[in-house]
């Protein structure tokens, strides 16, 4: 506790020096600090859910209709390299930049979902195969998956590259 004298002025009476006590503010001022310390909630790591292929079709991928799969490769300088259905060695594949892939699916995605009748189920929604190439950036991974979840396509996964996908990236540089 501190206290303060007062310097006397003359032979006047006795002034008694004001006295403060800080001992409750101080209590409070801590009470408070634990309150808020406890009521708070800290900040939450979002992750995204990876859906990574089922050992079904990773090995056997005609498991997956080709009537409605695209398959997407991303490759250097953010282009990635597309098809549609198997891959065909004798069809040049297309290439587009990273920033135009969420347009890419979903102009695919009302293709696959004006599809004949009498197709299954599964082949009225579309799935997309994601291979990344060796040389691609992380990023753009995550751009795909984001343009996954933007146009709300519910099959994609996340393969290895092939050597016909190899072949088809290298005939699609040329």
């Amino acid at each position: 506790m501190a206290d303060m004298t007062l310097p006397q002025k003359g032979g006047r009476r006795k002034v008694q020096a004001p006295r403060i006590d800080l001992t409750p503010m101080v209590d409070l001022g801590f009470l408070l600090i634990t309150f808020f310390m406890f009521t708070t909630t800290l900040a939450q790591h979002k992750a995204l859910t990876l859906n990574m292929p089922t050992r079904e079709i990773s090995a056997h991928p005609s498991t997956i209709p080709e009537e409605s799969t695209l398959t997407m490769m991303p490759v250097k300088d953010h282009k990635v390299v597309y098809y549609k259905g198997a891959p065909n060695t004798r069809s040049l594949p297309k290439q587009c930049h990273v920033s135009n892939v969420t347009d890419i699916v979903l102009a695919m995605k009302q293709t696959v979902a004006m599809q004949p009748a009498h197709l299954s189920a599964a082949a009225h929604k579309l799935h997309v195969l994601i291979k990344p190439g060796d040389d691609c950036k992380y990023e753009d991974v995550v751009h795909l998956l984001d343009a996954m979840l933007i146009a709300d396509v519910p099959y994609y996964a996340i393969l290895d590259l092939t050597d016909t996908d190899r072949m088809l990236i290298e005939k699609s540089r040329k």
